[in-house]
């Protein structure tokens, strides 16, 4: 009878266990980051009696997480391809309705110069031809300049979204440094706080939304992460400490990014092979859509320019004089934030500007000659004075 009881007794003592992970299960099933949790039941070791061995019954054995580390490594993974994608999007849509407006696009703004241009060469003599042709060539200048505008105000939302992104970057990396530290107690991972290790798994997937992770993990379940090509490039976070991460613009090509380990360190590193999430999306948005629109749009404005002014050098003035350049480019002068050191660059659509402002020096008429034909054999000859 007392071994029944023994029995009966451990029995309802595990289940009691068993049924209290259950419960905590169904109280954290809307907790960020909470992991299922299973009741581990092991039989107990049986007694011997004589030749004989009598089960005693079951006894608890711990509680373990519901954890598969590939499952994990995965779902980061494809956290991380998914969150590349709504930069890559949003800001591509900010590019196309910014250079296909009808309000702010070129189209309009060159139909409306090449027209007065038509018109002024059926008409070169008319003062209000004239004046509407510097008019509207002042206008596509300024569209022009109103474009580049627009682009360099993408090219520095997307800069501060970037430094803000690394910020996060930052925090987290300190978080999951100072989990290490508590991980640190104990030697293996099954003797670890559940609640620890849901934190560090939380840390982690919010990490991989940022950008790409490459994570080791230690017995004691501890991290070692990494954002470079490799597991051992770009190292933010070992053990129990943090690298920061910064970023360097290059200003005469947007597209060229340099995120920086250690930046204000003795040794700052680049690394090398940032990829996916928020943070790989922007760059790649820089890379592949900004840099190329506003080199297009530059290498446009230089086309318009040279061709214009060489027509325009063709031509005679009011003055009956031979025409100078329309437009004229300058450089642009760009002030770094941080440093305040002062860049000269050569950006076509900002530094595009009239080079005329007075209506006589507009080239509308054109050079003409007398030539004599060779089968003309009236004797009469004409002469230009």
């Amino acid at each position: 009878m007392s071994d029944i009881l023994s029995v009966s007794s451990n029995a309802v003592a595990a289940y009691q266990r068993a049924l209290g992970t259950v419960s905590n299960n169904i109280a954290n099933v809307g907790t960020d980051g909470y992991v299922r949790q299973e009741t581990k039941l092991v039989e107990n070791t049986p007694s011997s009696s004589g030749t004989v061995y009598l089960g005693t019954g079951v006894r608890f054995d711990g509680i373990r997480r519901a954890y598969d580390q590939f499952l994990e490594t995965n779902l980061r993974n494809s956290t991380s391809d998914l969150n590349t994608q709504e930069p890559m999007v949003n800001y591509a849509n900010r590019i196309v309705d910014i250079m296909g407006s009808d309000t702010v696009g070129l189209p309009t703004a060159l139909d409306k110069f090449f027209s007065s241009a038509r018109n002024l060469s059926t008409d070169p003599a008319s003062t209000i031809l004239r004046g509407q042709f510097l008019r509207d060539a002042d206008g596509l200048a300024g569209r022009f300049q109103e474009l580049s505008g627009q682009l360099d105000g993408v090219d520095t939302e997307t800069r501060d979204t970037i430094n803000s992104k690394l910020a996060e970057i930052n925090t987290l990396s300190g978080q999951i440094a100072t989990v290490n530290k508590q991980l640190g107690g104990e030697t293996k991972v099954d003797s670890q706080p559940a609640q620890l290790l849901d934190q560090r798994d939380l840390l982690l997937t919010q990490l991989s939304k940022l950008v790409k992770i490459n994570v080791t993990t230690a017995i004691n379940g501890s991290v070692k992460i990494s954002i470079g090509a490799t597991s051992t490039s770009g190292v933010i976070v070992s053990g129990q400490k943090s690298i920061e991460l910064g970023a360097r613009f290059d200003e005469t090509d947007l597209g060229r990014v340099a995120i920086i380990a250690d930046p204000y360190g003795l040794e700052p590193q680049t690394v090398a092979g940032v990829s996916s999430g928020a943070l790989g999306g922007l760059l790649s948005f820089r890379e592949q859509v900004l840099q190329p629109t506003v080199s297009q749009l530059d290498f446009l404005a230089t086309t318009v320019v040279d061709e214009v002014n060489a027509v325009h050098r063709d031509g005679i003035d009011a003055n009956g004089n031979t025409g100078k350049d329309l437009f004229v480019i300058d450089p642009v002068i760009h002030t770094n934030a941080v440093s305040g050191e002062e860049t000269s660059i050569s950006r076509a659509a900002a530094g595009i500007r009239m080079a005329l402002t007075d209506q006589s020096y507009v080239a509308a008429g054109a050079l003409f000659r007398v030539i004599e034909n060779d089968n003309n054999i009236s004797g009469v000859d004409a002469t230009l004075s």
